[in-house]
């Protein structure tokens, strides 16, 4: 009787041990602790993960869990006769003694095999069999733990999903920044917070000045690293409760929270803001040996906006959004490198624009086009060229000013179909010529290149496709740049200007002195010609220093051997002046207007 209560007892203590808790490994460290307490064990080790197929499959390594730990030899041992025994699938035990040693290997059904370790005495045989029924429950038990543990990690896996989805659908994968998803449900949040506070916020809309220009010369990988430099500094100039946004492209959006219930005072935080902003933006940026600079420009728009309330908070937000980037790009057409306020003036100034772009993409195709040509004189009034000038009247817009079409057309991209159009138009009038034998009547037409025409990869081949469809010298066309395409890249530049001088292609930079007026890269460009800026022609006699710059250039001309030709001339006090100082070639409403092919023609 004594004995059957030893291992009832013995059953029962054990079995209260199997099954504490869903985690397999300290269910089975409770398990093998108690066992080697409650048997006199030396050690009690369980192994598990011995299915060959599963290690072949998925490259799972044996797991040996012990009490006490056991030397890595023992464990090596106990694992190879472990892996033979649970092939076999043995229902009883297998008796092992060694060096004094009795081990007791109990295969646990599906799962692994119990290993017990007695020294110098073996185990009672009517202990070992009353511990088989137990095996059955050990595996019910690693079974369950096993499932709870996939079911974790799959709950654990799912989350992780929905995090990065919820993470790839609110955030910028290049700069980690919110992206306009984010930003929308921040603005709206702002816009319920003025409309109860009435406390103003604002958003400015960044963009980085010639970004194209730095992807174009130095490739989209640098370009990248430029934005998350770029993010980063931005990031570094706002508080916590701000939000910095990429919107796409070189586009940022920061919308910066309750900065004043004063309206005006607002407005001086903003500019404040934005200050910061530029500042930091323009520091140095270092990438691949390479030292980039940046500006940015900026339009700030104020939250809420004024008018607001009888919108809803959607159409509030993108009113929002829509002025400051309208203020934003007043700030492109200027001079960059700045920052405005959205204003009323600016809204009619954007309808405009937009109006004047919907019409342009159809200018082409209605026939609204025509090219004037403005005649280039010597000192003995001989007409040596002309220039390509494009002009448009449309038939809901009237005669519209390159003034308001051309940065609109360069901004939307129109700019390179109208390019090549103007271009063909200058050769099918050299043809013309030829036709009415007179090709010697115009030595040649100068055609002026947008900065986004002239940065276009097939530029040069498009230009010599033309001139080889319509049969004419290289030397019969002259490429117009302005100071900007140059100094944007002036490696590109010099390489593009090179490929058209072997098509005999010479090139003149346009309106020299109303930009960047840098010398330094004059003695690099390969050009023919410098065209003095009206601006500095006009009004000569009267101006010191609109001498000094003309009789500069001039002197700089001589030097370099290039042509000078002097735009805008309008008086005859303007002509004797230019005509003093050695200039000898000319443009300008004094000698002729633009004119239409048939006006042209009759001149010639």
């Amino acid at each position: 009787m004594n004995r059957t209560l030893q291992l009832v007892s013995i059953q029962h203590e054990l079995s209260m041990n199997i099954g504490l808790g869903l985690e397999l490994e300290q269910m089975l460290h409770a398990f093998i602790q108690r066992a080697q307490h409650r048997l006199s064990l030396s050690a009690v080790t369980i192994t598990y993960n011995l299915s060959n197929a599963a290690h072949q499959l998925d490259g799972t390594s044996d797991t040996c869990l012990s009490f006490p730990q056991q030397s890595q030899t023992s464990r090596d041992w106990l694992q190879d006769k472990a892996c033979a025994l649970f092939s076999q699938q043995n229902g009883t035990y297998v008796e092992h003694e060694l060096n004094d040693y009795f081990y007791y290997f109990f295969v646990i059904p599906h799962f692994g095999v119990l290993i017990l370790e007695r020294k110098h005495k073996a185990i009672d045989t009517m202990i070992l069999h009353a511990l088989l029924p137990l095996l059955e429950k050990l595996a019910n038990s690693c079974q369950a733990c096993i499932e709870h543990q996939n079911l974790k990690a799959e709950i654990e896996a799912r989350k992780q999903a929905e995090q990065l989805l919820i993470q790839q659908s609110l955030l910028d994968p290049l700069t980690s920044l919110p992206n306009r998803k984010m930003l929308n449900l921040k603005l709206r949040e702002a816009l319920h917070e003025a409309a109860q506070g009435r406390c103003f916020s604002a958003v400015f809309f960044i963009d980085l000045d010639r970004f194209k220009v730095i992807n174009d010369s130095y490739g989209h990988n640098v370009g990248d690293q430029v934005l998350k430099f770029v993010a980063q500094r931005l990031l570094n100039s706002t508080s916590e409760e701000d939000t910095l946004a990429r919107m796409g492209g070189d586009e940022f959006i920061l919308l910066a929270k309750n900065l004043s219930t004063d309206r005006q005072s607002a407005i001086e935080k903003a500019k404040r803001i934005a200050e910061k902003l530029s500042l930091q933006v323009a520091k140095p940026i270092y990438i691949e040996d390479n030292s980039l600079s940046i500006s940015i420009s900026t339009g700030i728009s104020l939250v809420p906006a004024e008018n607001a309330a009888s919108k809803s908070i959607e159409q509030q937000a993108n009113t929002v959004i829509r002025r400051a980037d309208i203020a934003m790009y007043s700030i492109k057409h200027g001079n960059r490198n700045g920052f405005n306020f959205f204003t009323k003036d600016l809204q009619s100034l954007a309808e405009k624009h937009t109006q004047v772009e919907n019409h342009l993409k159809y200018a082409i195709e209605r026939h609204e086009l025509e090219v004037h040509y403005q005649p280039l004189v010597n000192a003995h009034n001989q007409i040596m060229g002309a220039e390509a000038l494009l002009r448009w009247n449309n038939g809901q817009l009237g005669q519209v000013s390159p003034a308001d079409f051309i940065p609109v057309a360069e901004e939307s991209g129109l700019i390179i179909e109208l390019g090549k159009w103007v271009l063909a138009e200058a050769c099918k009038l050299l043809n013309r010529l030829k036709d009415l034998g007179k090709p010697d009547s115009l030595n040649y037409i100068s055609v002026n290149v947008s900065p986004r025409q002239f940065n276009q990869p097939s530029f040069v081949q498009d230009v010599v496709r033309l001139l080889e469809t319509y049969n004419i010298n290289g030397n019969q066309i002259r490429i117009e740049i302005t100071e900007g395409v140059a100094i944007d890249n002036i490696d590109l530049a010099i390489r593009k200007m090179l490929q058209l001088r072997e098509f005999h292609i010479e090139c003149m930079l346009d309106d020299f002195g109303s930009g960047y007026s840098s010398l330094s890269y004059l003695n690099k460009l390969p050009l023919k010609t410098i065209k003095i800026d009206r601006s500095f022609v006009s009004q000569i006699d009267a101006s010191e220093y609109h001498q000094v710059i003309v009789n500069a250039v001039k002197d700089i001309c001589n030097y370099s051997q290039l042509e000078c030709i002097a735009e805008g001339v309008e008086t005859d006090t303007e002509l004797q002046y230019l005509q003093s100082r050695g200039i000898s070639a000319y443009q300008g409403f004094y000698f002729h207007r633009p004119m239409p092919v048939k006006a042209l023609l009759t001149l010639l």
